[in-house]
């Protein structure tokens, strides 16, 4: 049994009223013993994201808080710090995580991560190096792969 499920549960009860921000997630069982989530989350608030959605899948370790979830998006995202396989590369789920930070957090962490990469350490080095020498290729590259991977809303009713 998953020793922090009452948080876990406190936190999808804290998603569900906080509705304007259009974020979901819910349970998916697996047969391994962890808590995974899928997680979804409209695009940043600007020209180049509009009318995007991600979906993210969160893997919680027994240890959670203490330790952050896993977080890996389950479509390809063209993105600096976004690996190949999905898995991300964001400090606020490694060096700067903090017990008090919650699935709110994450997901409104990945918002302002899709708009604001760190290039000095790129997952996707191809992505990296376009960002910084030619931004107007880098922004279409990005739009084209919300066009195919992420201009539908999945949104979920809970």
């Amino acid at each position: 049994m998953f020793q922090n499920a009452e948080r876990l549960l406190a936190e999808q009860q804290n998603l569900r009223k906080n509705r304007k921000y259009m974020f979901y997630a819910i349970p998916v069982f697996t047969k391994k013993n962890n808590v995974t989530w899928e997680c979804g989350f409209p695009g940043p608030d600007s020209d180049l994201f509009k009318g995007s959605y991600y979906t993210v899948e969160l893997k919680f370790l027994p240890k959670y808080p203490l330790e952050p979830p896993r977080v890996k998006f389950k479509n390809p995202v063209y993105h600096p710090n976004v690996y190949q396989d999905g898995n991300v590369c964001l400090d606020i789920i490694s060096s700067k995580w903090k017990p008090s930070m919650n699935v709110m957090s994450i997901l409104s962490g990945l918002q302002h991560f899709l708009e604001n990469p760190n290039i000095k350490s790129p997952a996707n080095v191809d992505a990296g190096v376009l960002f910084r020498k030619n931004k107007l290729s880098y922004d279409k590259n990005v739009r084209e792969n919300i066009l195919m991977h992420h201009s539908s809303p999945n949104f979920r009713k809970m």
